[in-house]
């Protein structure tokens, strides 16, 4: 009797031992992993900034980037469909993905890579707004180096008013 118990012990923990590894082994697969290059991929839906574009007359700075500045962003409320217009200016040599951040921190909404000279006229939030300011949001850029790997590069944080009107 006590060996049958012993062996059951051992063949329910061998169960429980491959039942365990077949688990870790398929977790990704099974219930997904968030591939990092899927947050880096270009957005093939943004269009050519249409907006008035600065004129460059210079030699292009490659060791530079040029980020947009906005005191305010305009948005409805009650609704997450959003018109903007928010884009890479056509100088820059990399790519943008831009985040929308409440003063909290929370994410209100982030672009695919925007290519230089092309812009974003329409967004859906994660979440409506009600009507007011919203003092302190951020606008937030991060850079990627044009080549297959997406290489990080500096970005920027730009502090803005989201003026959100029914």
């Amino acid at each position: 009797m006590k060996n049958k118990k012993t062996i059951s012990i051992v063949l329910l923990m061998a169960v429980l031992l491959a039942g365990g590894i077949t688990i870790g082994m398929n977790w990704d697969s099974w219930f997904g992993k968030d591939d990092p290059k899927d947050s880096l991929a270009v957005d093939d839906q943004a269009e050519d900034w249409t907006g008035n574009k600065e004129t460059y007359t210079g030699k292009k700075n490659t060791d530079t980037i040029d980020i947009p500045g906005y005191g305010a962003i305009d948005l409805q409320a009650d609704t997450v469909k959003q018109a903007v217009n928010l884009y890479n200016p056509e100088q820059n040599n990399c790519y943008f993905k831009m985040s929308l951040l409440l003063e909290d921190g929370t994410k209100l909404w982030e672009s695919q890579l925007i290519a230089p000279g092309k812009a974003v006229y329409k967004i859906t939030l994660n979440q409506a707004l009600k009507a007011g300011e919203y003092k302190d949001a951020t606008l937030k850029y991060e850079c990627f180096k044009m080549n297959e790997e997406r290489t990080p590069l500096n970005g920027s944080e730009i502090k803005l008013n989201l003026n959100v009107r029914k």
